[in-house]
């Protein structure tokens, strides 16, 4: 079962070879300043997750919480599963803008860091993440550039390696008239290596995010998702990396302040995996 959606943000940053950067350095982070700002207003002060067979049995092995501090700013997420520990801190500055995240668990290390420009958008995000386990160590930094009106045109994903190594991607962006980002693409050493389609609804939330799938040889959504009336996500499919094209199925339910109360994962056959169900206390 995997984390909160609004969550996944640290997760999207580690080191990969494709990624849809725009979605998960900008869009991402947005979406958990909301949560945010959200948990701030209605004055939440502890979030607790229970994991849900399909039997209907809580899963035993699986523990969630967040415990919000509004003093300090912070929310820290401890997750336990099958013994393992997972330590996540979020750092927000006083405007309530994501500042820094901080993930420890055995042997594995991860520090981010968010700076902005004097508009307020991010510039630079900054992940030093290392592995003793397997002795790796690794700095990322992605440099962010913006036009007159605040919308993205570019950035550069940097990676400096243990052996001082560098390897850097250029990701260039095509936006609409309204501002939207609508392609996304990178290239290394002047060569196009991959791109995405990002696609909207009349609100301007992204509904599809696409790309060129060489193992099926098309263009094929990675991601797709559903929103209600009030713009809360209430469903994300999510391209499996199996021979067929198979998506995982996240569907989201919400208390009627707003507040999330249930993650529920399906297969491709749309069969229920289990669920995430949440309960709140406050101030």
């Amino acid at each position: 079962m995997q984390k909160l959606f609004w969550a996944l943000i640290w997760i999207g940053f580690a080191p990969t070879t494709e990624a849809q950067y725009y979605y998960s350095d900008l869009i991402g982070i947005r979406q958990v300043e909301t949560k945010q700002q959200r948990f701030k207003t209605l004055h939440v002060r502890q979030i607790l997750g229970t994991a849900v067979l399909p039997t209907g049995e809580v899963q035993t092995d699986f523990k969630e919480s967040y415990e919000i501090s509004f003093q300090a700013d912070t929310l820290q997420q401890i997750q336990v599963q099958a013994g393992a520990r997972t330590n996540t801190t979020l750092i927000f500055s006083n405007n309530g803008q994501l500042a820094e995240q901080m993930e420890k668990r055995a042997g594995f290390t991860s520090q981010i860091t968010y700076s902005r420009n004097k508009q307020g958008y991010i510039d630079r995000i900054e992940n030093r993440f290392s592995d003793s386990l397997s002795e790796f160590q690794q700095q990322e930094i992605h440099l962010w550039s913006y036009n007159a009106t605040g919308s993205p045109l570019k950035m550069w994903r940097i990676l400096e390696k243990i052996d001082g190594v560098l390897d850097s991607t250029e990701i260039q962006l095509t936006i609409d008239s309204t501002g939207l980002v609508t392609e996304e693409r990178s290239f290394k050493r002047g060569r196009e290596t991959g791109f995405f389609y990002y696609y909207y609804n009349e609100s301007g939330q992204i509904t599809d995010i696409v790309r060129f799938n060489s193992k099926f040889n098309r263009l094929l959504p990675d991601q797709l998702f559903e929103y209600d009336a009030a713009g809360n996500m209430t469903q994300r499919m999510q391209l499996t990396g199996s021979r067929d094209v198979t998506y995982l199925i996240f569907r989201y339910g919400y208390q009627t302040n707003g507040l999330l109360s249930e993650e529920a994962l399906f297969n491709n056959r749309k069969e229920h995996q289990g669920s995430i169900r949440f309960s709140y206390l406050f101030r």
